[in-house]
């Protein structure tokens, strides 16, 4: 899913090492994206297309404040964030639409 989101999306930016699978959690992928007018309701776009992901962090999850874990990784961003988890039950094609979704989006 990185490469294809670096691919179709350069302006995405990975929260944290999130990017580095050696020194990271493998199941849970962390980014932001370019402000964008579609960015604003990343989420609601993500949801309505069947996506389940939270904004922010785990730290904050549940709640409508932005991520001060975030914050501290990227003080002066605005960028919306997006985490991603993943377990086994996950399949490629589910990684490939979402990545078409988000390539549909800030295209």
């Amino acid at each position: 899913m990185i490469a294809e989101l670096k691919k179709h999306i350069p302006q995405v930016k990975f929260n944290g090492m999130c990017d580095d699978i050696d020194n990271s959690l493998y199941t849970v992928l962390s980014c932001s994206f370019p402000e964008t007018p579609m960015a604003e309701m990343l989420l609601f776009n993500l949801d309505i297309k069947g996506i389940a992901c939270s904004g922010g962090s785990a730290c904050t999850s549940g709640s409508n404040k932005g991520s001060h874990v975030i914050q501290e990784i990227n003080p002066n961003s605005k960028r919306p964030s997006v985490r991603f988890s993943f377990s086994k039950y996950n399949t490629i094609e589910e990684v490939d639409y979402v990545v078409d979704v988000l390539k549909s989006l800030f295209s």
